[in-house]
């Protein structure tokens, strides 16, 4: 090896910058042409601060350069003859301290790539094959693992669990009677708080395939307050779920959420959580493209669908949203997947509401004569202000095909706008312990709970034994109240079902071998 110079080593080291070198930029425009963004660089949060960092997937990439780390030191150090008693330790120190921050790592758990200057210059692309290697191994197999957040009683893990293709790992619910029922149902507990970094370095402990989150809606729906991001308790829960992506990088997620969201703000939110999806986390979400300007491209209506069309008579409209990790899945493939979510699903649980109508319900469940009147005015009154508002009896007589309207997690209005026309002898004129005035003699009654499970696929659908016997139920002491606010506040689990199978087959394409 030819003897180093003094200027020669002046020169050496006029070419040696802490950040963005010229080896870091050659690697960026080839990790970009590549569709590869999602790294951060020179990171002081990672021990030896990489210059290429995939925090989520924890692997860090150093691209060396010979004179300064020391390639083929045996033979480079004797090429020194200008000021060796400086070099010579410096230097070594520096390949000292390489193997420290390389030892380090890896016992954290850490994929280290290190790549010397030489070989960046003659065989650059080989170099970004190993990267992309290690970021798409291993692909996701079967049984694809969920995480469930903002679980409320399980009905999007359920509806996953349906295809047979997932299984949950981790669940996350805070209300306690919700996660009572959870407990119940599953045998596990779900009592953790998303927003708690106690919860977050959980998840980041745990391997997992797909995020589910049906993200609190009260804050986008029109029957809350509209308040949307500004809701410092639910309406933010959303910033902690796209931390918690970002931190982990599933390989796929799914978000339910109310069909306002599309439309709240005039679209700013959606539009906001789309480029968030998009733009910051780098994810290829189904039903958005990107402009020449690298703008998302989007039509709102299109994330959302109704649960009427899923098999059960429910009017049920709502939005969701599904992405892939375009860090782990080559962008040849991410282009060739469906560019729209499910629609329908082809088979039919019931005809139509009277399908799934219990017989002789309860007298409690008939509707006292003056609430009833009361119910009669407030609708005059706002169908005379124009709105169109108030109570519903959906199956009333001349409905050919009767379909229930929305089900509510506050309950009160959401039985109001689904009253049931069931006559029978014998009610008109009964008086009830806590009704004020005597049964109303119309038959007129609210659905049962029983009836609210099945329009969520709770009850007669996702729990049937292999017998076809229903095994759902709520633990002892779970009121009518919290039954009504739990189907109410859940999915309708055949919509998730089909979700779920299209998730699981866009993962088919996605895992194809190139």
């Amino acid at each position: 090896m030819a003897q180093k110079t003094k200027e020669q080593i002046s020169y050496n080291m006029s070419q040696v910058h802490s950040t963005d070198s010229a080896l870091e930029r050659a690697f960026v425009n080839e990790l970009k042409r590549r569709g590869i963004t999602t790294y951060s660089k020179n990171d002081r949060s990672v021990f030896g601060k990489p210059d290429f960092v995939f925090k989520a997937r924890k692997i860090a990439v150093f691209c060396d350069s010979e004179f300064w780390h020391g390639y083929d030191w045996e033979n480079a150090r004797k090429a020194i003859k200008s000021n060796r008693e400086f070099w010579i330790p410096k230097i070594e120190r520096n390949i000292k301290r390489d193997k420290e921050v390389t030892d380090r790592l890896k016992a954290e758990g850490w994929t280290v790539l290190r790549f010397w200057e030489h070989r960046i210059k003659k065989s650059l692309n080989e170099c970004i094959d190993e990267i992309i290697t290690a970021l798409r191994t291993p692909m996701p197999q079967i049984p694809y693992r969920t995480i469930d957040l903002c679980a409320g009683i399980g009905g999007i893990r359920r509806g996953f669990e349906l295809t047979g293709f997932f299984k949950n790992v981790l669940s996350a619910e805070k209300d306690a009677w919700a996660c009572k029922t959870y407990k119940h149902i599953f045998g596990e507990d779900p009592k953790n708080d998303v927003t708690s970094e106690e919860f977050k370095l959980l998840v980041d402990r745990t391997p997992y395939d797909v995020l589910l989150a049906g993200f609190p809606c009260q804050t986008f729906s029109r029957v809350g307050l509209e308040e949307g991001f500004e809701n410092e308790e639910k309406g933010k829960i959303f910033h902690h779920i796209v931390e918690i992506i970002e931190r982990t990088r599933p390989c796929a997620f799914l978000l339910e959420n109310v069909d306002h969201l599309v439309t709240h703000d005039k679209g700013a939110t959606f539009k906001f959580i789309i480029e968030e999806l998009t733009l910051r986390l780098k994810y290829k979400v189904i039903g958005v493209s990107l402009n020449n300007d690298g703008k998302p491209v989007y039509t709102g209506k299109d994330f959302i669908r109704n649960s009427r069309n899923f098999g059960v008579p429910q009017n049920r409209p709502r939005t969701y949203i599904i992405g892939f990790d375009s860090e782990r899945f080559p962008t040849e493939l991410l282009e060739v997947l469906p560019t729209e979510i499910p629609k329908e699903r082809e088979e039919r649980i019931y005809t139509d509401l009277n399908d799934l109508l219990e017989q002789n319900v309860e007298a409690k469940y008939y509707m006292a004569s003056g609430y009833l009147e009361t119910l009669k005015r407030h609708r005059e009154r706002q169908e005379g202000r124009g709105y169109g508002f108030g109570y519903r009896v959906v199956n009333e007589e001349g409905i050919a095909s009767p379909v229930a309207n929305t089900l509510l997690a506050t309950g009160g209005s959401g039985k109001e706008r689904n009253l049931i026309y069931d006559p029978r002898e014998g009610i008109g004129g009964t008086e009830i312990k806590g009704k004020k005035t005597p049964l109303n003699d119309e038959g007129i009654r609210v659905m049962t709970p029983t009836e609210w499970g099945k329009l969520q696929g709770f009850i007669n659908y996702a729990f049937l034994d292999e017998n076809g016997q229903e095994v759902f139920s709520f633990p002892d002491g779970i009121p009518d109240a919290q039954k009504y606010k739990q189907f109410g506040n859940s999915v309708t689990i055949p919509a998730i079902e089909e979700m779920a199978k299209f998730i699981a087959e866009c993962f088919e394409i996605l895992c194809r071998k190139m």
